[in-house]
């Protein structure tokens, strides 16, 4: 079972996450495949307010997987998530399973 601070974490991730689907919904009709994508950091600070440029098939690639969210390079916290991939505007990290249940809530 995680801890408060990790749930946390988590659930501020979730927050993000539900914003950029949001945005994402709004913005496929008229973005380009490979026209890159202003999204809201997917990090765990509440008070984050950087953006992570993504091509849209970079975003739904990271969606495939439920515990993954793109962060700003340097927004990764190591002891709570693992980074999965490294680009050169974002990174790719991994919630652990045990909060795994807080996302499925969003």
């Amino acid at each position: 079972m995680a801890d408060a601070r990790a749930e946390r974490i988590a659930e501020n991730e979730a927050r993000f996450r539900d914003i950029n689907e949001r945005l994402r919904g709004d913005l496929q009709p008229v973005a380009g495949e490979a026209e890159a994508v202003r999204f809201v950091c997917e990090c765990g600070n509440a008070s984050c307010r950087e953006g992570v440029a993504l091509a849209l098939p970079d975003y739904r690639s990271v969606r495939l997987h439920a515990r993954r969210f793109a962060v700003v390079p340097g927004h990764e916290i190591e002891d709570l998530e693992t980074v999965v991939e490294r680009h050169d505007d974002y990174l790719v990290i991994e919630k652990p399973a045990d909060v795994e249940h807080i996302l499925e809530q969003h």
